[in-house]
């Protein structure tokens, strides 16, 4: 267990549950005695160092002294009230004493006592919860089944359920325990004190002018002597519906423990109730704090014959379940469910596959997911695929380390198959069909494999292009992972970027030439073994390998990306090798295109991307024995123009305004030279009456260099090979291009993008358009499970032409482009594929396709130490605040004590939890939360400074609070990310806190990143897993903290919550199925008339549709035609349901044509006229009447399916309803 990581937990529990604990060495706290009158004396203030500690007679562990609140203010989890307490609406908060360090400077700004206002004030927020969301009263003598008490903001009981056999006996202990070590907690550290409650006492401190001050306070006792143990015999309690036990406190108190027994799905469920049965009637709000319960905890034990069974999923029987429940129950066998929470959560600790001994009702669980490791062990040692290896392969056979290498693995992976194999004979007959299907799919990636090595072995050109793969690739990690930043510089002058350090290569290729400046780089073995398998459908057109849709399935920051990326660049180095025969159309235009669906995503992808594509083209200009042609390689950024610059001129206007600092960040997106990383951007030079940009060239066509003029692409006469203005894409198709998919709808109305499809656009002269290039040959789309629901619908639509634009004839034959997805998260992926794609269960491939257990698929296995234990890996820590009555409340201490335990952490360990990223489901509840942080969070940071007197040179203000939303622009979330990346050091202090929407989701690869706060559960799994995946990619030295908030209010939060351990466990089960329905009938009446027309556009052109239009009639019949045949290849056992689609879809088709002949003057105007006569009518602009009557809706966004519709209610509806009643 990290140990920095503990110690935030250690914090964050001790504020929110309790007790207080000294902070390390340095921050010990004092022990003080009280006198016969609850009295005792503190040092004069700025005096202590922690929290204030006294040792009660007959005891061991020092408890807890609550200053300047009561222990009901400064915990809200954990906490059993008195039955039936409905504090009231005006109830005040109790009277605290002011903290006063002499400075009330918070972020910044004079707030006099804030701290103050924030400690008495917060439990009288707006965001409370309303007594109609109470439970329903119940008797403590009922016997019906009721785990929650009365109100669920001041709760009263907590409970587990739990399994034993029909036939069990032996025993059921329950134990009421004093203390208790937590499994996250490090060996030395000191097990929670649980179970207390709190009196009132007295504190005097002595100012140093003599006078003494008296203040209230309140002290922790432990609530019994020692631990209390309660046996129950299983026969009798199996025969009774309810058992109960009475439990008398140290301070009179009064719990009751209640056994319910009940019969479920053929097994017997106990659940155990621990109830505050004291009655809050009457009782002061003093007396409500005295009679309650903190730090609430028991255990429960099966001993003497007795065991837990598995608790009831409801899954039904296992031949009813489809091909991916089947898949799910096999691979997550031995992880079974124990136990539920009820109002807390139910933990437990046991081995893979071994039943627990004790089962916990837990306030604040804690659940260590294990770390996914690619490194592979082969006869002990592990397998090394060393890049640098493979691009220097000089013979096919063994006795080349390169090749040896990749037969090892090939091998390797073959007797991992049929060890496998061997195991299924002991599987049950449920079982042994699943597994006997995963490894014939594991078999099908080792067939692909070995004819990945054949075509390697007999051809050159696929040998050659392999190796130069492999020397991109090698530049490219070493570009963006091994050479250092280079910040510009500015002198009376001139500006430059810094000199790079004497330690660090200048660029890739000086690092590759002294090896001595940069770490070996290696593929994981599932990189490489995807970069095999891949190969024959490149090298031979017509292989079955061609029509296979590849998704590559593997955790969050597992390295997927460069897996895809070392594909690309082999065939994009392929199609260079094999040059265009006679007659053949030319290789050099737009080989590969890549799709997001998040411009974030896009942004990150686009970055890594640029290095590889500046690798390829630095080889290409330097290679000697190898002809790679005289067409640059060159990549693009196609998105929208929020995103880059449309047209030329737009860039210059943007250019200047970031010139001016009008606008924040890079408006052509790249913010460094992707080859040697020196800054490109804005420098301020004294002697300059305007500001200087360096990397940018100013022009009537603006474009990108290196600011380093000793780099290769910052020379005279060079450029950087990329483009992210639309209309240079155009005129020059870049080799590869980055695309968001919304970005696909604008084909109709921009017909010359075409040109990145290998169409002829330009010169732009009327008339049929030829094909010119070889279209793009591969397509990868990353985050496959985005593409569902509405924008799945309408993608997989488009899907239909777009995929006929990148089919080739070749030798007279169809040759579709081969496709490439990739996700962390899917279920339903043979559906999806087949809705989308059109291809069948044996045209998609997962990699790496699914072993035996969860825990190996031989390309990613779960990380063990020597021993076998699991290594540590990401933390999900639940908290679900009963106590707070708002929300925000919960966030503020949770925030707070994240942040400042960071601040007192060794220098060298403060990085990775220094910068809070906190998620947020909504906007609205981003926007609530923001004004946190200059307030309340603000003043409790200021109360932990005081309370722990910590120096001036160790205080931390928060004064870099951020926000990733889509409120912001493409350049400043590039700066942001830029910043996110920098490291804490002596002299920068980086981002506090990060609020996020679902905007990071995907694309946030941020490596020292370890502290995230999740605030409601997600809508999802699948974004749950993406969500928290964005830190802790570097789980060996600094694994990730998730502290995943629930809201009280909602219930599916709390359900969550009560399932803690168990969700977690069985995390990627339980992702939900994705879906998309392009055929559906709303889907086709949207966008069936664009894809017409996108068709239409890119086989004829003219400036006017009107005249022309009879040219395009048998294109537009042609697009008709292919969607019908989609539809009905996509409900061939659906004949009524396709039947009906295909009459929708020649509607659509009359419709178009109808209104085509009636000689419409423009295709299209942005904005529209009110006068303009239009064929297409922009989504969301205001059209007349006639121009409904004359043009079509044609999307320029795939995001939505369903019409919508703005209302509103004003005062003529209320006029007229008091008229209908008589009023």
């Amino acid at each position: 267990m990290n140990n920095e990581r503990a110690q935030e937990i250690e914090f964050l529990r001790s504020e929110m549950i309790g007790p207080s604990r000294p902070v390390g060495e340095d921050y010990p706290g004092l022990k003080v005695e009280f006198n016969s009158s609850s009295t005792c004396q503190l040092p004069a203030p700025g005096k202590l160092k922690g929290s204030v500690f006294w040792q009660p007679e007959g005891q061991d562990h020092l408890q807890e002294v609550i200053r300047r609140e009561t222990p009901a203010q400064r915990y809200g989890i954990g906490l059993l009230y008195p039955g039936n307490y409905l504090p009231p609406s005006d109830e005040k908060p109790w009277d605290s004493e002011r903290p006063d360090d002499g400075n009330n400077s918070v972020v910044g700004n004079t707030a006099p006592d804030a701290g103050t206002y924030a400690l008495k004030n917060e439990d009288a927020e707006s965001e409370t919860y309303s007594r109609d969301e109470a439970a329903p009263v119940y008797s403590a003598d009922d016997e019906d089944f009721e785990v929650n008490g009365s109100d669920a903001y001041k709760p009263s009981t907590m409970g587990v359920s739990f399994c034993i056999d029909e036939s069990s006996e032996g025993e059921i202990l329950i134990r009421i325990p004093i203390e208790k070590r937590l499994f996250w907690q490090q060996p030395d550290s000191e097990p929670f004190l649980v179970n207390g409650v709190y009196e009132r006492c007295t504190t005097v401190t002595t100012a140093s002018d003599g006078t003494t001050v008296e203040s209230d306070a309140w002290r922790r006792r432990p609530a019994l002597q020692t631990e209390q143990i309660f046996t129950f015999d299983v026969p009798e309690l199996l025969t009774r519906r309810l058992t109960k036990q009475e439990i008398n406190l140290s301070n009179g108190i009064k719990l009751q423990l209640d056994l319910y027994s009940r019969s479920s799905f053929g097994k017997r469920i106990i659940t155990v109730v621990l109830r505050n049965s004291q009655v809050a009637t009457n009782l002061s709000y003093r007396q409500v704090i005295e009679q309650t319960l903190y730090q609430a905890c028991f255990e429960v034990e099966a001993r003497n014959g007795a065991s837990f069974t598995e608790y009831p999923q409801g899954r039904g029987e296992h031949r009813n379940l489809d091909d991916d429940e089947k898949t799910l129950s096999l691979l997550y066998r031995n992880s079974a469910n124990w136990a539920i929470g009820h109002g807390c959560a139910a933990t437990w600790r046991a081995d893979e596959g071994q039943t627990p001994m004790m089962i916990t009702a837990d306030c604040m669980p804690a659940v260590e997911l294990p770390s996914m490791t690619p490194d592979i062990i082969v006869n002990g040692s592990e397998l090394k695929l060393s890049m640098r290896d493979l691009a220097n392969i000089q013979n096919t056979d063994s006795s080349d380390p390169g090749w040896a290498s990749l037969e090892t693995l090939v091998y390797a992976y073959e007797q991992w198959i049929n060890d496998e194999r061997k195991k299924t004979s002991g599987f049950n007959d449920q079982h042994r069909e699943t597994a006997e299907r995963h490894l014939d799919g594991c078999n099908r990636c080792l067939t692909r494999m070995k004819s990945g090595l054949e075509a390697l072995a007999g051809n050159t050109d696929p040998l050659n292009a392999f190796r130069l793969a492999n020397k991109a690739m090698w530049f490219q990690q070493t570009a963006t992972k091994d050479i250092q930043q280079r910040p510009l510089k500015a002198s009376n002058k001139t500006a430059e970027p810094v000199a790079q350090s004497p330690d660090s290569s200048l660029n890739p290729d000086e690092a590759w030439q002294d090896s001595t400046k940069t770490s070996e780089k290696y593929w994981r073995a599932f990189q490489a073994a995807f970069l095999l398998l891949s190969i024959e459908g490149f090298t031979d057109p017509f292989s079955d390998d061609r029509e296979v849709v590849d998704l590559i399935w593997f955790p969050t920051g597992g390295g997927k990306t460069e897996a895809y990326l070392g594909v690309a660049a082999f065939y994009m180095f392929l199609q260079r090798l094999e040059p265009p025969k006679h007659g053949e159309l030319r290789k050099d235009g737009t080989n590969v295109f890549m799709r997001y669906t998040l411009r974030m995503l896009t942004t990150q992808q686009f970055q890594r991307a640029a290095s590889l594509i500046c690798s390829m083209e630095y080889i290409r200009t330097y290679s000697v024995d190898t002809d790679l042609g005289t067409k640059p390689f060159t990549l693009g950024l196609w998105v929208g123009r929020d995103a880059s610059p449309n047209k030329w001129k737009d860039a210059t206007a943007a250019i200047r305004k970031f010139k001016k600092e009008e606008t924040k960040g890079n408006p052509l997106v790249i913010t460094e030279c992707p080859w040697c990383r020196s800054e490109i951007g804005l420098v301020k030079v004294k002697t300059h009456k305007n500001n200087t940009i360096l990397g940018i060239i100013e022009s009537k066509q603006p474009h990108l260099k290196c600011s380093d003029v000793n780099c290769h692409f910052g020379a005279i006469d060079t450029r950087l090979p990329i483009e992210v203005i639309d209309e240079a894409l155009y005129k020059n198709p870049p080799s590869m291009f980055i695309s968001t998919a919304d970005k696909f709808a604008m084909l109709a109305f921009k017909p010359e993008a075409g040109t990145l499809f290998g169409l002829r656009h330009y010169p732009e002269t009327n008339g049929p358009i030829e094909r010119i290039a070889e279209p793009p040959g591969l397509i990868i789309q990353d985050e496959f499970h985005l593409i569902s629901g509405p924008l799945g619908s309408i993608y997989g639509l488009y899907e239909t032409a777009i995929e006929r634009l990148c089919t080739q004839e070749i030798k007279g034959n169809p040759v579709r482009p081969k496709v490439i997805a990739s996700t962390a998260t899917i279920r339903g992926a043979m559906n999806q594929t087949k809705a989308i794609y059109a291809r069948y269960e044996d045209q998609l491939q997962l990699f790496p396709n699914p072993g035996l257990d969860i825990s190996d698929s031989f390309f990613g296995r779960y990380a063990r130490e020597a021993n076998g234990n699991l290594k540590q890996g990401r933390l999900y820590l639940g908290i679900n605040a009963t106590g707070y009555k708002s929300f925000l409340t919960t966030q503020v201490r949770a925030f707070s004590a994240a942040l400042f335990r960071s601040s007192l952490m060794p220098d060298d360990s403060k990085d990775a939890w220094w910068s809070l990223l906190a998620f947020y489901n909504s906007l609205r509840e981003l926007g609530g939360a923001r004004t946190l942080f200059s307030s309340d969070i603000a003043a409790r940071m200021k109360d932990f400074m005081h309370r722990y007197n910590v120096e001036d040179n160790q205080k931390r203000y928060l004064n870099k609070i951020e926000e990733l939303t889509s409120r912001r622009t493409q350049a400043e979330l590039v700066k942001l990310m830029d910043e996110l990346s920098r490291p804490l050091t002596n002299t920068y202090k980086p981002v506090d806190a990060c609020l996020a929407s679902n905007i990071i989701e995907v694309g946030v690869d941020i490596d020292r990143l370890s502290l995230m706060a999740i605030v409601g559960q997600p809508k999802s799994t699948a974004q749950y897993i993406q969500v928290s995946g964005r830190v802790g990619r570097r789980w060996w030295d600094r694994p990730g903290l998730i502290m995943m908030m629930y809201n009280p209010n909602k219930s599916r939060d709390l359900s969550h919550f009560e399932h803690f351990q168990n969700y977690h466990q069985r995390l990627y089960e339980q992702v939900e199925p994705t879906s998309a329905t392009p055929f559906s009938i709303e889907t086709v009446k949207r966008a069936a008339a664009g894809i017409m027309l996108l068709w239409a556009r890119q086989q004829y052109r003219s400036d006017h549709p009107g005249a022309t239009f009879g040219h395009y009639e048998s294109t537009i019949e042609d697009a008709k035609d292919f969607l019908i045949e989609r539809c009905e290849l996509l409900f061939e056992q659906q004949e009524a349901e396709a039947d009906r689609v295909v009459k929708v879809i020649e509607q659509v088709h009359d419709e178009l044509l109808r209104k085509g002949r009636m000689n419409p003057l423009m295709w299209h105007e942005f904005p529209q006229k009110r006068d303009g006569n239009y064929l297409i009518l922009w989504p969301g602009a205001h059209s007349s009447s006639a121009q409904q009557k004359a043009g079509v809706n044609v999307l320029s966004s795939m995001r939505n399916v369903d019409g919508t519709a703005r209302f509103s209610i004003n005062e003529r509806y209320m006029e007229l309803e008091g008229d209908q009643n008589g009023q």
